[in-house]
Protein backbone atom coordinates (compact mmCIF):
# COMPACT_ATOMS: atom_id res chain seq x y z
CA UNK A 1 0.00 0.00 0.00
CA UNK A 2 1.02 3.62 -0.52
CA UNK A 3 -0.17 6.90 0.97
CA UNK A 4 -3.20 8.32 -0.82
CA UNK A 5 -5.25 11.23 0.52
CA UNK A 6 -8.35 12.51 -1.25
CA UNK A 7 -10.33 14.48 1.33
CA UNK A 8 -10.23 14.69 5.13
CA UNK A 9 -12.68 13.90 6.45
CA UNK A 10 -14.30 12.10 3.56
CA UNK A 11 -18.11 12.02 3.25
CA UNK A 12 -18.53 8.44 4.49
CA UNK A 13 -16.39 9.05 7.56
CA UNK A 14 -18.03 12.41 8.22
CA UNK A 15 -21.43 10.78 8.67
CA UNK A 16 -20.14 8.65 11.55
CA UNK A 17 -17.94 11.38 13.01
CA UNK A 18 -20.90 13.76 13.27
CA UNK A 19 -23.04 11.09 14.94
CA UNK A 20 -20.29 10.31 17.45
CA UNK A 21 -19.78 13.97 18.23
CA UNK A 22 -23.46 14.26 19.06
CA UNK A 23 -23.88 11.07 21.10
CA UNK A 24 -20.47 9.85 22.33
CA UNK A 25 -20.05 10.87 25.97
CA UNK A 26 -16.29 10.47 25.73
CA UNK A 27 -15.89 12.53 22.55
CA UNK A 28 -12.30 13.81 22.32
CA UNK A 29 -11.73 15.64 19.01
CA UNK A 30 -10.80 12.40 17.22
CA UNK A 31 -8.77 11.89 14.08
CA UNK A 32 -10.96 12.78 11.05
CA UNK A 33 -11.42 9.35 9.53
CA UNK A 34 -13.23 6.09 10.18
CA UNK A 35 -11.38 2.81 9.65
CA UNK A 36 -12.51 0.52 6.84
CA UNK A 37 -10.79 -2.61 8.16
CA UNK A 38 -8.45 -2.68 5.16
CA UNK A 39 -4.75 -2.36 5.76
CA UNK A 40 -1.38 -4.05 5.50
CA UNK A 41 1.74 -3.62 7.58
CA UNK A 42 2.10 0.00 8.67
CA UNK A 43 -0.64 1.23 6.30
CA UNK A 44 -4.42 1.36 6.69
CA UNK A 45 -7.34 2.61 4.60
CA UNK A 46 -10.33 4.58 5.83
CA UNK A 47 -13.94 4.33 4.62
CA UNK A 48 -13.33 6.98 1.96
CA UNK A 49 -10.31 5.30 0.38
CA UNK A 50 -7.68 7.47 2.08
CA UNK A 51 -4.53 5.47 2.83
CA UNK A 52 -2.33 6.42 5.80
CA UNK A 53 1.11 5.49 7.11
CA UNK A 54 0.66 4.82 10.84
CA UNK A 55 3.36 6.00 13.24
CA UNK A 56 0.95 6.00 16.19
CA UNK A 57 0.12 2.26 16.31
CA UNK A 58 -3.29 2.81 17.89
CA UNK A 59 -1.52 4.50 20.82
CA UNK A 60 1.08 1.69 21.03
CA UNK A 61 -1.64 -0.99 20.92
CA UNK A 62 -0.94 -2.36 17.43
CA UNK A 63 2.61 -3.78 17.52
CA UNK A 64 2.31 -6.03 14.45
CA UNK A 65 0.57 -3.59 12.11
CA UNK A 66 -2.62 -4.11 10.14
CA UNK A 67 -3.95 -7.55 9.17
CA UNK A 68 -0.83 -9.46 10.16
CA UNK A 69 -1.36 -12.96 8.72
CA UNK A 70 -0.80 -14.73 12.05
CA UNK A 71 -3.38 -12.57 13.78
CA UNK A 72 -5.84 -12.91 10.90
CA UNK A 73 -5.54 -16.69 11.27
CA UNK A 74 -6.40 -16.36 14.96
CA UNK A 75 -9.52 -14.38 14.11
CA UNK A 76 -10.61 -16.97 11.54
CA UNK A 77 -10.24 -19.70 14.12
CA UNK A 78 -12.87 -18.07 16.35
CA UNK A 79 -15.35 -16.85 13.74
CA UNK A 80 -17.94 -19.49 14.67
CA UNK A 81 -17.53 -19.50 18.45
CA UNK A 82 -18.61 -17.32 21.39
CA UNK A 83 -15.96 -14.68 22.04
CA UNK A 84 -16.51 -13.79 25.69
CA UNK A 85 -16.85 -15.75 28.90
CA UNK A 86 -16.79 -14.69 32.54
CA UNK A 87 -13.25 -15.92 32.63
CA UNK A 88 -12.30 -15.69 36.30
CA UNK A 89 -15.19 -17.95 37.29
CA UNK A 90 -15.74 -20.01 34.12
CA UNK A 91 -12.41 -21.06 32.69
CA UNK A 92 -11.26 -21.07 29.06
CA UNK A 93 -8.04 -22.56 27.74
CA UNK A 94 -7.02 -19.23 26.14
CA UNK A 95 -6.66 -17.80 29.64
CA UNK A 96 -4.07 -20.43 30.55
CA UNK A 97 -2.34 -20.22 27.16
CA UNK A 98 -1.73 -16.48 27.37
CA UNK A 99 -0.70 -16.78 31.00
CA UNK A 100 1.87 -19.41 30.03
CA UNK A 101 3.30 -17.31 27.17
CA UNK A 102 3.37 -14.15 29.29
CA UNK A 103 5.15 -15.70 32.26
CA UNK A 104 7.94 -16.90 29.95
CA UNK A 105 8.91 -13.28 29.33
CA UNK A 106 8.29 -11.62 32.71
CA UNK A 107 11.23 -10.63 34.94
CA UNK A 108 12.60 -13.23 37.34
CA UNK A 109 10.33 -13.83 40.34
CA UNK A 110 7.18 -12.39 38.76
CA UNK A 111 5.46 -15.72 38.35
CA UNK A 112 1.74 -14.86 38.47
CA UNK A 113 -0.65 -12.54 36.67
CA UNK A 114 -4.25 -11.33 36.79
CA UNK A 115 -5.95 -10.39 33.50
CA UNK A 116 -8.35 -7.46 33.25
CA UNK A 117 -9.79 -5.29 30.48
CA UNK A 118 -7.51 -2.27 30.20
CA UNK A 119 -4.30 -0.57 31.25
CA UNK A 120 -6.11 1.54 33.83
CA UNK A 121 -7.61 -1.59 35.42
CA UNK A 122 -4.17 -3.21 35.37
CA UNK A 123 -2.70 -0.28 37.29
CA UNK A 124 -5.70 -0.24 39.62
CA UNK A 125 -5.10 -3.85 40.60
CA UNK A 126 -1.36 -3.28 40.96
CA UNK A 127 -2.25 -0.62 43.50
CA UNK A 128 -4.75 -2.90 45.25
CA UNK A 129 -2.40 -5.82 45.75
CA UNK A 130 0.37 -3.46 46.89
CA UNK A 131 -1.63 -1.74 49.65
CA UNK A 132 -3.78 -4.67 50.82
CA UNK A 133 -1.38 -5.87 53.51
CA UNK A 134 0.17 -2.49 54.33
CA UNK A 135 -2.28 -1.66 57.12
CA UNK A 136 -0.56 1.56 58.20
CA UNK A 137 -0.17 3.01 54.72
CA UNK A 138 -1.99 6.21 53.88
CA UNK A 139 -0.68 7.42 50.54
CA UNK A 140 1.11 6.39 47.38
CA UNK A 141 4.14 7.95 45.71
CA UNK A 142 4.33 8.82 42.02
CA UNK A 143 6.34 11.13 39.77
CA UNK A 144 5.74 14.50 38.17
CA UNK A 145 4.41 14.32 34.58
CA UNK A 146 3.13 10.78 35.13
CA UNK A 147 0.15 9.08 33.51
CA UNK A 148 -1.27 5.82 34.88
CA UNK A 149 -4.87 5.58 33.67
CA UNK A 150 -8.35 7.04 34.03
CA UNK A 151 -10.06 4.96 36.74
CA UNK A 152 -10.13 6.81 40.06
CA UNK A 153 -7.32 4.91 41.75
CA UNK A 154 -4.96 5.07 38.78
CA UNK A 155 -6.07 8.62 37.99
CA UNK A 156 -5.09 9.74 41.49
CA UNK A 157 -1.47 9.27 40.46
CA UNK A 158 -1.72 11.13 37.15
CA UNK A 159 0.19 14.42 37.28
CA UNK A 160 0.77 15.18 33.59
CA UNK A 161 -2.26 17.40 32.82
CA UNK A 162 -4.88 19.01 35.06
CA UNK A 163 -7.73 18.27 32.63
CA UNK A 164 -7.39 14.55 33.35
CA UNK A 165 -8.00 14.97 37.09
CA UNK A 166 -10.05 18.15 37.36
CA UNK A 167 -13.26 17.66 39.35
CA UNK A 168 -12.57 14.04 40.35
CA UNK A 169 -11.88 12.61 43.79
CA UNK A 170 -8.31 11.57 44.47
CA UNK A 171 -6.39 9.17 46.71
CA UNK A 172 -3.65 10.76 48.83
CA UNK A 173 -0.26 10.97 47.09
CA UNK A 174 3.14 12.57 47.13
CA UNK A 175 5.09 13.44 43.99
CA UNK A 176 8.76 12.95 43.21
CA UNK A 177 10.81 14.81 40.64
CA UNK A 178 11.52 12.68 37.56
CA UNK A 179 15.28 13.18 37.87
CA UNK A 180 18.28 12.39 40.07
CA UNK A 181 16.70 14.21 43.02
CA UNK A 182 13.95 11.59 43.34
CA UNK A 183 15.88 9.30 45.64
CA UNK A 184 16.69 12.07 48.09
CA UNK A 185 13.08 13.26 47.99
CA UNK A 186 11.81 9.75 48.75
CA UNK A 187 14.19 9.45 51.71
CA UNK A 188 12.91 12.78 53.00
CA UNK A 189 9.31 11.50 52.81
CA UNK A 190 10.31 8.35 54.69
CA UNK A 191 12.12 10.38 57.34
CA UNK A 192 9.12 12.67 57.82
CA UNK A 193 6.20 10.24 57.45
CA UNK A 194 7.69 6.79 58.06
CA UNK A 195 8.12 4.00 55.47
CA UNK A 196 5.00 2.20 56.74
CA UNK A 197 2.86 5.15 55.64
CA UNK A 198 3.83 4.64 52.00
CA UNK A 199 1.57 2.19 50.19
CA UNK A 200 3.75 1.92 47.08
CA UNK A 201 5.94 3.79 44.62
CA UNK A 202 4.72 3.73 40.99
CA UNK A 203 6.88 4.74 38.04
CA UNK A 204 7.01 4.69 34.24
CA UNK A 205 10.55 3.87 33.08
CA UNK A 206 9.68 5.97 30.04
CA UNK A 207 6.89 8.43 30.66
CA UNK A 208 4.29 8.08 27.91
CA UNK A 209 1.62 10.77 27.69
CA UNK A 210 3.73 13.00 29.96
CA UNK A 211 6.36 13.59 27.28
CA UNK A 212 8.28 10.41 26.41
CA UNK A 213 10.76 11.30 29.11
CA UNK A 214 13.34 8.57 29.72
CA UNK A 215 14.17 7.90 33.35
CA UNK A 216 17.65 8.61 34.62
CA UNK A 217 19.38 5.30 35.29
CA UNK A 218 20.82 6.47 38.59
CA UNK A 219 17.34 7.60 39.68
CA UNK A 220 15.73 4.26 38.86
CA UNK A 221 18.39 2.29 40.70
CA UNK A 222 18.26 4.56 43.73
CA UNK A 223 14.47 4.37 43.94
CA UNK A 224 14.63 0.58 43.71
CA UNK A 225 17.33 0.42 46.37
CA UNK A 226 15.25 2.49 48.76
CA UNK A 227 12.00 0.58 48.16
CA UNK A 228 13.82 -2.70 48.77
CA UNK A 229 15.49 -1.36 51.89
CA UNK A 230 12.17 -0.33 53.44
CA UNK A 231 9.94 -3.05 52.00
CA UNK A 232 7.85 -0.60 49.97
CA UNK A 233 6.19 -2.20 46.91
CA UNK A 234 7.67 -0.83 43.68
CA UNK A 235 5.24 -0.80 40.72
CA UNK A 236 6.54 -0.51 37.15
CA UNK A 237 3.82 0.80 34.85
CA UNK A 238 4.54 -0.88 31.48
CA UNK A 239 1.18 -0.24 29.82
CA UNK A 240 2.64 1.82 26.96
CA UNK A 241 6.37 1.04 27.08
CA UNK A 242 6.18 -2.72 27.66
CA UNK A 243 5.82 -5.76 25.42
CA UNK A 244 8.99 -5.18 23.43
CA UNK A 245 8.64 -1.62 22.17
CA UNK A 246 11.96 -0.46 23.69
CA UNK A 247 13.90 -3.47 22.35
CA UNK A 248 13.47 -5.37 25.61
CA UNK A 249 10.30 -7.08 26.72
CA UNK A 250 9.87 -4.52 29.50
CA UNK A 251 11.17 -0.96 29.60
CA UNK A 252 12.30 -1.38 33.20
CA UNK A 253 14.74 -4.06 32.01
CA UNK A 254 16.78 -1.32 30.32
CA UNK A 255 17.72 -0.25 33.86
CA UNK A 256 18.61 -3.72 35.22
CA UNK A 257 15.87 -3.45 37.81
CA UNK A 258 13.14 -5.93 38.77
CA UNK A 259 9.95 -4.42 40.25
CA UNK A 260 7.65 -6.04 42.80
CA UNK A 261 4.57 -5.45 40.66
CA UNK A 262 4.10 -4.60 37.00
CA UNK A 263 1.21 -3.48 34.80
CA UNK A 264 0.85 -4.18 31.09
CA UNK A 265 -1.84 -3.76 28.41
CA UNK A 266 -2.01 -2.10 24.96
CA UNK A 267 0.35 -4.28 22.83
CA UNK A 268 -0.63 -7.34 24.91
CA UNK A 269 -4.27 -6.84 23.78
CA UNK A 270 -5.54 -7.27 27.35
CA UNK A 271 -4.75 -5.59 30.65
CA UNK A 272 -2.72 -7.46 33.23
CA UNK A 273 -1.37 -7.07 36.74
CA UNK A 274 1.85 -9.07 37.14
CA UNK A 275 3.66 -9.99 40.35
CA UNK A 276 4.81 -12.91 42.46
CA UNK A 277 2.09 -15.26 43.64
CA UNK A 278 2.66 -14.22 47.25
CA UNK A 279 1.65 -10.62 46.43
CA UNK A 280 -1.85 -11.64 45.33
CA UNK A 281 -4.65 -12.08 47.91
CA UNK A 282 -5.41 -15.60 49.13
CA UNK A 283 -9.06 -14.84 49.87
CA UNK A 284 -11.50 -15.78 47.13
CA UNK A 285 -13.16 -12.70 45.66
CA UNK A 286 -10.61 -10.17 46.91
CA UNK A 287 -9.91 -9.29 43.27
CA UNK A 288 -11.85 -10.34 40.19
CA UNK A 289 -13.07 -9.22 36.76
CA UNK A 290 -16.03 -10.50 34.75
CA UNK A 291 -14.32 -10.41 31.35
CA UNK A 292 -10.76 -10.67 32.71
CA UNK A 293 -9.43 -14.00 31.47
CA UNK A 294 -12.54 -14.51 29.39
CA UNK A 295 -12.24 -12.37 26.24
CA UNK A 296 -10.95 -15.29 24.24
CA UNK A 297 -10.07 -13.47 21.02
CA UNK A 298 -8.02 -10.85 22.88
CA UNK A 299 -6.31 -13.55 24.92
CA UNK A 300 -5.51 -15.58 21.81
CA UNK A 301 -4.24 -12.49 19.96
CA UNK A 302 -2.04 -11.60 22.91
CA UNK A 303 -0.47 -15.06 23.01
CA UNK A 304 0.13 -15.04 19.25
CA UNK A 305 1.63 -11.55 19.43
CA UNK A 306 4.24 -12.81 21.91
CA UNK A 307 5.01 -15.80 19.68
CA UNK A 308 5.42 -13.61 16.57
CA UNK A 309 7.71 -11.17 18.38
CA UNK A 310 9.89 -14.09 19.44
CA UNK A 311 9.84 -15.95 16.11
CA UNK A 312 10.62 -12.88 14.01
CA UNK A 313 13.21 -11.52 16.47
CA UNK A 314 11.35 -8.23 16.67
CA UNK A 315 13.07 -7.15 19.89
CA UNK A 316 16.36 -6.99 17.99
CA UNK A 317 14.61 -5.30 15.07
CA UNK A 318 13.12 -2.67 17.38
CA UNK A 319 16.59 -1.89 18.75
CA UNK A 320 18.04 -1.62 15.26
CA UNK A 321 15.22 0.46 13.80
CA UNK A 322 15.07 2.62 16.91
CA UNK A 323 18.73 3.55 16.51
CA UNK A 324 18.11 4.27 12.84
CA UNK A 325 15.08 6.41 13.63
CA UNK A 326 17.05 8.50 16.15
CA UNK A 327 19.89 8.84 13.64
CA UNK A 328 17.53 10.20 10.98
CA UNK A 329 15.86 12.55 13.49
CA UNK A 330 19.26 13.97 14.39
CA UNK A 331 20.24 14.29 10.73
CA UNK A 332 17.14 16.44 10.24
CA UNK A 333 18.13 18.40 13.35
CA UNK A 334 14.93 17.60 15.23
CA UNK A 335 15.02 19.15 18.71
CA UNK A 336 15.62 16.89 21.72
CA UNK A 337 15.33 13.63 19.74
CA UNK A 338 15.10 10.82 22.27
CA UNK A 339 13.95 7.25 22.72
CA UNK A 340 14.61 3.60 23.38
CA UNK A 341 13.85 1.15 20.60
CA UNK A 342 10.72 2.21 18.73
CA UNK A 343 9.50 4.47 21.51
CA UNK A 344 10.85 7.78 20.23
CA UNK A 345 9.96 11.45 20.31
CA UNK A 346 11.20 14.93 19.52
CA UNK A 347 10.11 18.44 20.51
CA UNK A 348 8.96 21.47 18.58
CA UNK A 349 9.12 25.14 19.56
CA UNK A 350 5.73 25.24 21.26
CA UNK A 351 2.37 23.52 21.51
CA UNK A 352 0.80 25.46 18.66
CA UNK A 353 3.51 24.45 16.20
CA UNK A 354 3.37 20.86 17.44
CA UNK A 355 -0.39 20.61 16.93
CA UNK A 356 -0.18 22.24 13.51
CA UNK A 357 2.57 19.82 12.44
CA UNK A 358 0.59 16.77 13.58
CA UNK A 359 -2.42 17.95 11.56
CA UNK A 360 -0.31 18.84 8.51
CA UNK A 361 1.32 15.40 8.59
CA UNK A 362 -2.13 13.82 8.73
CA UNK A 363 -3.19 15.83 5.67
CA UNK A 364 -0.20 14.24 3.94
CA UNK A 365 -1.04 10.73 5.08
CA UNK A 366 1.12 10.28 8.20
CA UNK A 367 -0.56 9.54 11.54
CA UNK A 368 1.30 10.88 14.58
CA UNK A 369 0.56 11.57 18.24
CA UNK A 370 1.64 14.41 20.48
CA UNK A 371 3.03 13.96 23.98
CA UNK A 372 3.78 16.33 26.83
CA UNK A 373 3.50 20.05 26.09
CA UNK A 374 5.26 20.22 22.71
CA UNK A 375 6.50 16.72 21.92
CA UNK A 376 5.71 14.42 18.99
CA UNK A 377 5.66 10.64 19.48
CA UNK A 378 7.04 8.23 16.88
CA UNK A 379 5.74 4.75 17.69
CA UNK A 380 5.35 2.75 14.48
CA UNK A 381 4.48 -0.96 14.45
CA UNK A 382 7.38 -3.32 15.10
CA UNK A 383 7.34 -4.45 11.46
CA UNK A 384 8.23 -0.97 10.14
CA UNK A 385 10.97 -0.73 7.50
CA UNK A 386 13.79 1.79 7.20
CA UNK A 387 12.19 2.99 3.97
CA UNK A 388 8.98 3.77 5.86
CA UNK A 389 10.97 5.57 8.55
CA UNK A 390 12.62 7.72 5.88
CA UNK A 391 9.22 8.49 4.33
CA UNK A 392 7.74 9.49 7.70
CA UNK A 393 10.59 11.82 8.65
CA UNK A 394 10.51 13.44 5.21
CA UNK A 395 6.80 14.21 5.65
CA UNK A 396 7.45 15.60 9.14
CA UNK A 397 10.29 17.81 7.90
CA UNK A 398 8.14 19.28 5.11
CA UNK A 399 5.29 19.85 7.56
CA UNK A 400 7.54 21.71 10.00
CA UNK A 401 8.89 23.96 7.26
CA UNK A 402 5.35 24.76 6.14
CA UNK A 403 3.82 25.28 9.59
CA UNK A 404 6.57 27.41 11.12
CA UNK A 405 5.63 30.47 9.06
CA UNK A 406 3.87 33.09 11.17
CA UNK A 407 0.80 33.37 8.95
CA UNK A 408 0.27 29.62 8.61
CA UNK A 409 -3.26 28.46 9.42
CA UNK A 410 -5.21 25.27 8.69
CA UNK A 411 -8.52 25.67 6.90
CA UNK A 412 -11.50 23.44 6.09
CA UNK A 413 -13.32 20.68 7.93
CA UNK A 414 -10.11 19.28 9.42
CA UNK A 415 -10.11 22.29 11.77
CA UNK A 416 -13.02 20.66 13.62
CA UNK A 417 -10.74 17.81 14.73
CA UNK A 418 -7.50 17.24 16.62
CA UNK A 419 -7.79 20.37 18.75
CA UNK A 420 -5.06 18.91 20.93
CA UNK A 421 -3.08 16.08 19.40
CA UNK A 422 -1.57 15.20 22.79
CA UNK A 423 -4.85 14.29 24.50
CA UNK A 424 -4.65 10.70 23.30
CA UNK A 425 -3.21 8.46 25.98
Amino acid sequence: MNIKINKLPGPKSLKYLEFLKKHNGGYSDPYPFVFSGEGKGCYFKDMDGNVFLDFASQIASNPLGYNHPNLVNVLRKYRNTPIKYAGQDFNVKEHAELLEELLKITPNGLDSAFFVNSGAEAVENCIKISIRNRKKSGFGVCFKNSFHGRTLGALSFVTSKEIYTKGYWSFPKKNLAYNENAGEELRDIIKKEGADKIGFVIMEAIQGEGGYNIANKRMVNEIRKITKQYGIPFIADEVQAGMGRTGKWWAIENFNVIPDVMSSAKALQVGVCISSKKMFPNEVGAISSTWGGGSIIDLALGAETIRVIKKNKLLDKNKENGKYLLKVLNEYDMKNARGLGLMCAFDLKDKQLRDNVVIECLKNGLVLLGCGVKGVRLIPPYIVSKKEIDKAISIIDKAINKCKHKKFKHTGLICDYLECASSHT
